[in-house]
């Protein structure tokens, strides 16, 4: 595939594998070796992991800082193989500054969705803005198919489906941000559209307007994902109500709970813990009353 494209020397592409390595091992660092393998899901969101109860509620910048964070050197390891190889052809064919562009709102297009979806997990990785590298060269193979050759272009997409087909089975079978990776592609493939090189496509005569558009989405996507629309494994809810019991303030957890029953009334185990909370609040009550509380 790289000598179909123009050759370059690929800081982008160098830049962000740096960065990504220098956060892991300083993660790796701190955590005494813990993060190699084992990152607590606490320790994700303390380092900036993507998670709905934060992002959604004033922490927004955790969708930026979430595609540098990995869980484990196996993770890492693929990610940053597959940066690798995918960005100095992305790089190679779009040029320095499109390529740092498709990286970083592909990636944001992937936290978007995957808070749109899926807020109530917490999520990290560089998958969403590499899918949506792979997304950006589908848009560069049948832009320029015809120049390519049938072979070449046949071998480009194959290579580039079979990723994509694997990592979204993986996805399923280990329980991956699959929606953060299918938001990253998406992306990646309208701004591609927008970014070819040689701007005989209608799309490619205006990559301003593409950028805006992209960038536009993006933030109307982040609002409507801030009402929880949909929240496909029922998690946020109970998982923004255990941050706030850890906070102490119950009454705010009880009434996300209750949000929860609404969703799910047969959810015995919420059902409980909106009781002993009522039980906690209704004791709290009583001591201020009577003077006992400080």
């Amino acid at each position: 595939m790289n000598e179909q494209l123009p050759v370059a020397k690929f800081p982008a592409t160098k830049i962000i594998v740096a960065i990504n390595i220098v956060i892991f091992v300083a993660m790796v660092i701190v955590s005494g070796g813990k993060a190699a393998t084992t990152p607590t899901t606490q320790m994700l969101q303390e380092w900036g992991a993507n998670f709905g109860p934060l992002s959604l509620n004033g922490e927004w910048w955790r969708l930026f800082s979430s595609m540098f964070l990995h869980i484990g050197f196996v993770h890492i390891a693929f990610n940053m193989a597959a940066l690798w190889n995918l960005g100095e052809s992305t790089e190679g064919a779009f040029g320095t500054p499109r390529m740092l562009n498709l990286y970083l709102l592909s990636g944001l297009g992937g936290s978007c969705c995957s808070m749109l979806f899926n807020p109530g997990v917490t999520s990290a990785g560089a998958s969403g803005a590499i899918f949506g590298i792979y997304g950006a060269l589908f848009a560069y193979f049948f832009a320029n198919r015809k120049a390519m050759g049938k072979e070449a272009f046949l071998a480009g997409t194959k290579s580039a489906t079979a990723f994509l087909a694997l990592n979204i089975v993986m996805g399923i079978a280990f329980h991956f941000d699959n929606f953060c990776h299918v938001g990253g592609l998406i992306t990646g493939f309208i701004l591609g559209s927008f970014y070819l090189p040689n701007p005989t496509h209608q799309f490619s005569k205006h990559p301003i307007i593409g950028t805006l558009l992209v960038m536009g989405s993006i933030v109307g996507l982040f609002q409507y994902a801030k009402t929880i629309p949909f929240d496909v494994n029922g998690n946020y809810f109970t998982a923004y109500a255990h941050k706030l019991i850890d906070q102490g303030k119950y009454d705010q957890a009880i009434v996300l709970l209750e949000r929860r029953l609404q969703k799910a009334p047969d959810d015995k185990q919420v059902a409980e813990l909106v009781r002993i909370l009522r039980i906690v609040v209704a004791k709290n009550n009583l001591r201020y009353q009577s003077g006992t509380g400080r």
